[in-house]
């Protein structure tokens, strides 16, 4: 299977760019615009293995960086060339690679420093009062221990467990609750709309593959939920380097 990584410079000085980076939806349809039309009835991002995250420069307050996976070249050529920013470097502005055979080199016993942009969330019991508004709803994690917690379940099933640090038993990762990440998607006609709020948390650390296969899966597919909107790209490389 061929995958893709796309990064792209977004520079909000265009008002396209500053109505994306506060619409998570708008974000979600202008990527869907660089690639073909999905089959009647088929998601689009999972038809075209499409997941994204998108960081602001630290020092470049009114540059965005957008990381876009997708198992189709997308054509970014559809996107007006204001948008962009100037290039970090020579590989261009936006730069696209093939990252399906680094990806079938993983194996078991590999350590990576990773990156996840993630919507941590819990269930709550379904036992509550019955007017408890909350009962059977998923609520974001809010606490960093609930939220590292989180991602080490996800690891086991996803096929890789969180490091330690040396001096003590706690994980080598860190967890960083960002804004909630707000939208508004069109319901029936462009002038009704339902409004979208994702509670937001970016890990970083390292990481040791348990289960490559399993693995590879995650880096395909995503972890967690609200993928169509920025989460769950699990972004990976060598602890070596």
């Amino acid at each position: 299977m061929e995958v893709y990584l796309s990064r792209l410079i977004l520079n909000a000085r265009d008002s396209r760019v500053r109505r994306d980076v506060s619409d998570t939806y708008q974000l979600h349809r202008t990527i869907l615009s660089a690639f073909p039309q999905a089959p009647a009835g088929v998601s689009a991002r999972e038809h075209f293995g499409i997941l994204y995250r998108l960081e602001a420069l630290e020092q470049e307050p009114l540059l965005f960086r957008l990381i876009v996976q997708s198992t189709t070249q997308p054509s970014w050529s559809a996107l007006p060339a204001r948008i962009f920013g100037p290039a970090p470097d020579e590989r261009g502005n936006p730069a696209v690679r093939r990252v399906d055979e680094e990806y079938g080199r993983i194996s078991n016993g590999m350590q990576l420093v990773f990156r996840l942009r993630a919507n941590p969330t819990r269930r709550v019991s379904q036992h509550l009062e019955d007017n408890d508004p909350l009962a059977g709803k998923r609520v974001a994690l809010l606490r960093e221990e609930d939220q590292l917690a989180w991602l080490a379940r996800k690891g086991e099933q996803h096929g890789f467990r969180l490091l330690t640090t040396h001096y003590a038993n706690i994980p080598a990762a860190q967890a960083a609750k960002q804004a909630n990440e707000r939208g508004y998607r069109p319901v029936g006609d462009d002038r009704k709309s339902m409004p979208l709020t994702f509670g937001a948390t970016v890990f970083t650390g390292q990481l040791e593959v348990t289960d490559a296969e399993r693995f590879r899966n995650a880096l395909f597919k995503g972890i967690g939920s609200g993928k169509a909107f920025g989460f769950g790209l699990l972004s990976v490389a060598s602890a070596s380097r």
